[in-house]
Protein backbone atom coordinates (compact mmCIF):
# COMPACT_ATOMS: atom_id res chain seq x y z
CA UNK A 1 0.00 0.00 0.00
CA UNK A 2 2.99 2.31 0.12
CA UNK A 3 2.78 2.95 -3.64
CA UNK A 4 -0.65 4.65 -3.19
CA UNK A 5 0.81 7.15 -0.74
CA UNK A 6 3.79 7.85 -3.01
CA UNK A 7 1.67 8.58 -6.12
CA UNK A 8 -1.02 10.57 -4.39
CA UNK A 9 -0.06 13.98 -5.98
CA UNK A 10 0.72 12.67 -9.47
CA UNK A 11 -2.88 13.04 -10.72
CA UNK A 12 -2.86 16.72 -9.82
CA UNK A 13 0.50 17.29 -11.53
CA UNK A 14 -0.63 15.38 -14.61
CA UNK A 15 -3.83 17.45 -14.76
CA UNK A 16 -1.90 20.71 -14.40
CA UNK A 17 0.43 19.70 -17.24
CA UNK A 18 -2.14 18.26 -19.65
CA UNK A 19 -5.02 20.73 -19.17
CA UNK A 20 -3.27 23.66 -20.92
CA UNK A 21 -2.14 21.40 -23.76
CA UNK A 22 -5.67 20.10 -24.25
CA UNK A 23 -7.08 23.64 -24.17
CA UNK A 24 -4.58 24.79 -26.81
CA UNK A 25 -5.45 21.80 -29.00
CA UNK A 26 -9.19 22.49 -28.57
CA UNK A 27 -8.75 26.18 -29.44
CA UNK A 28 -6.74 25.27 -32.54
CA UNK A 29 -9.38 22.80 -33.72
CA UNK A 30 -12.17 25.35 -33.18
CA UNK A 31 -10.23 28.02 -35.10
CA UNK A 32 -9.59 25.59 -37.95
CA UNK A 33 -13.29 24.74 -38.09
CA UNK A 34 -14.21 28.42 -38.18
CA UNK A 35 -11.67 28.97 -40.97
CA UNK A 36 -13.26 26.18 -43.01
CA UNK A 37 -16.70 27.80 -42.60
CA UNK A 38 -15.36 31.17 -43.74
CA UNK A 39 -13.60 29.51 -46.69
CA UNK A 40 -16.91 27.95 -47.76
CA UNK A 41 -18.64 31.33 -47.50
CA UNK A 42 -15.93 33.03 -49.57
CA UNK A 43 -16.10 30.31 -52.25
CA UNK A 44 -19.89 30.66 -52.34
CA UNK A 45 -19.55 34.45 -52.70
CA UNK A 46 -17.17 34.04 -55.66
CA UNK A 47 -19.41 31.40 -57.27
CA UNK A 48 -22.49 33.58 -56.90
CA UNK A 49 -20.65 36.58 -58.36
CA UNK A 50 -19.70 34.61 -61.48
CA UNK A 51 -23.22 33.21 -61.89
CA UNK A 52 -24.88 36.60 -61.60
CA UNK A 53 -22.40 38.16 -64.03
CA UNK A 54 -22.85 35.35 -66.56
CA UNK A 55 -26.63 35.73 -66.40
CA UNK A 56 -26.18 39.39 -67.37
CA UNK A 57 -26.39 38.69 -71.13
CA UNK A 58 -26.23 41.14 -74.03
CA UNK A 59 -29.92 41.04 -74.97
CA UNK A 60 -29.44 42.90 -78.27
CA UNK A 61 -26.86 40.36 -79.49
CA UNK A 62 -29.04 37.47 -78.35
CA UNK A 63 -32.05 38.88 -80.25
CA UNK A 64 -29.97 39.67 -83.35
CA UNK A 65 -27.91 36.50 -83.75
CA UNK A 66 -29.18 34.06 -81.13
CA UNK A 67 -25.66 33.82 -79.68
CA UNK A 68 -24.94 34.19 -76.00
CA UNK A 69 -22.64 37.11 -75.32
CA UNK A 70 -21.86 38.68 -71.96
CA UNK A 71 -22.99 42.19 -71.26
CA UNK A 72 -20.30 44.88 -71.44
CA UNK A 73 -20.46 45.36 -67.65
CA UNK A 74 -20.17 41.68 -66.63
CA UNK A 75 -16.90 42.23 -64.73
CA UNK A 76 -18.39 45.21 -62.88
CA UNK A 77 -21.45 43.17 -61.94
CA UNK A 78 -19.26 40.30 -60.71
CA UNK A 79 -17.16 42.66 -58.56
CA UNK A 80 -20.29 44.29 -57.11
CA UNK A 81 -21.88 40.97 -56.15
CA UNK A 82 -18.60 39.61 -54.80
CA UNK A 83 -18.32 42.63 -52.49
CA UNK A 84 -21.98 42.33 -51.49
CA UNK A 85 -21.64 38.65 -50.58
CA UNK A 86 -18.34 39.19 -48.74
CA UNK A 87 -20.03 41.87 -46.64
CA UNK A 88 -22.07 39.18 -44.89
CA UNK A 89 -18.78 37.79 -43.51
CA UNK A 90 -17.26 41.21 -42.77
CA UNK A 91 -16.53 40.60 -39.04
CA UNK A 92 -14.36 37.63 -39.99
CA UNK A 93 -12.41 39.41 -42.75
CA UNK A 94 -9.22 41.36 -42.21
CA UNK A 95 -10.27 44.35 -44.26
CA UNK A 96 -13.37 45.92 -45.79
CA UNK A 97 -15.28 43.73 -48.23
CA UNK A 98 -15.27 46.51 -50.84
CA UNK A 99 -11.46 46.72 -50.79
CA UNK A 100 -11.07 42.94 -51.01
CA UNK A 101 -13.44 42.82 -53.99
CA UNK A 102 -11.68 45.78 -55.62
CA UNK A 103 -8.35 43.94 -55.37
CA UNK A 104 -9.78 40.74 -56.86
CA UNK A 105 -8.74 39.73 -60.36
CA UNK A 106 -12.05 39.59 -62.22
CA UNK A 107 -12.06 38.93 -65.94
CA UNK A 108 -14.93 38.66 -68.40
CA UNK A 109 -14.50 36.86 -71.69
CA UNK A 110 -17.58 37.99 -73.65
CA UNK A 111 -17.10 35.79 -76.68
CA UNK A 112 -15.66 32.35 -77.28
CA UNK A 113 -13.14 30.95 -77.76
CA UNK A 114 -11.00 32.85 -75.29
CA UNK A 115 -7.83 32.09 -73.34
CA UNK A 116 -7.34 33.00 -69.71
CA UNK A 117 -3.87 34.46 -69.24
CA UNK A 118 -3.93 33.73 -65.49
CA UNK A 119 -4.79 30.04 -65.63
CA UNK A 120 -3.99 29.18 -69.25
CA UNK A 121 -7.47 27.73 -69.69
CA UNK A 122 -9.39 27.88 -72.95
CA UNK A 123 -13.03 28.90 -72.61
CA UNK A 124 -15.43 27.71 -75.32
CA UNK A 125 -18.32 29.80 -74.01
CA UNK A 126 -18.62 33.36 -72.73
CA UNK A 127 -17.05 33.20 -69.27
CA UNK A 128 -16.51 35.23 -66.11
CA UNK A 129 -13.59 34.40 -63.82
CA UNK A 130 -13.06 35.64 -60.25
CA UNK A 131 -9.66 35.09 -58.61
CA UNK A 132 -9.16 36.64 -55.19
CA UNK A 133 -6.95 36.53 -52.14
CA UNK A 134 -9.20 37.05 -49.13
CA UNK A 135 -7.55 37.85 -45.77
CA UNK A 136 -9.35 36.26 -42.81
CA UNK A 137 -8.74 36.93 -39.12
CA UNK A 138 -7.50 33.91 -37.20
CA UNK A 139 -6.76 35.26 -33.71
CA UNK A 140 -6.28 31.86 -32.08
CA UNK A 141 -3.59 30.99 -34.62
CA UNK A 142 -1.96 34.34 -33.81
CA UNK A 143 -1.98 33.49 -30.12
CA UNK A 144 -0.36 30.14 -30.92
CA UNK A 145 2.61 31.88 -32.60
CA UNK A 146 1.19 31.34 -36.07
CA UNK A 147 -0.18 34.01 -38.38
CA UNK A 148 -3.10 36.05 -37.03
CA UNK A 149 -4.34 36.56 -40.61
CA UNK A 150 -4.82 33.70 -43.06
CA UNK A 151 -5.10 34.35 -46.80
CA UNK A 152 -7.71 32.30 -48.65
CA UNK A 153 -7.08 31.91 -52.38
CA UNK A 154 -10.34 31.63 -54.31
CA UNK A 155 -10.91 30.88 -58.00
CA UNK A 156 -14.42 30.73 -59.48
CA UNK A 157 -15.34 30.39 -63.15
CA UNK A 158 -18.82 30.58 -64.62
CA UNK A 159 -20.26 30.32 -68.13
CA UNK A 160 -23.79 29.95 -69.54
CA UNK A 161 -25.07 26.57 -70.65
Amino acid sequence: MSWIRNDRGSAMVLTLVLAPLLLVALAGVLQLGALRVVAARVRAAADLATLVAVNDQDDAELARSGALRLSWDAAVVAREYFARELASSAPLLDGPADEIAAAADIAAYPSAPAYDTRTGTRYDRPTVRVAADVPVRTPVFGALILRPVTILHVLAVGSPR
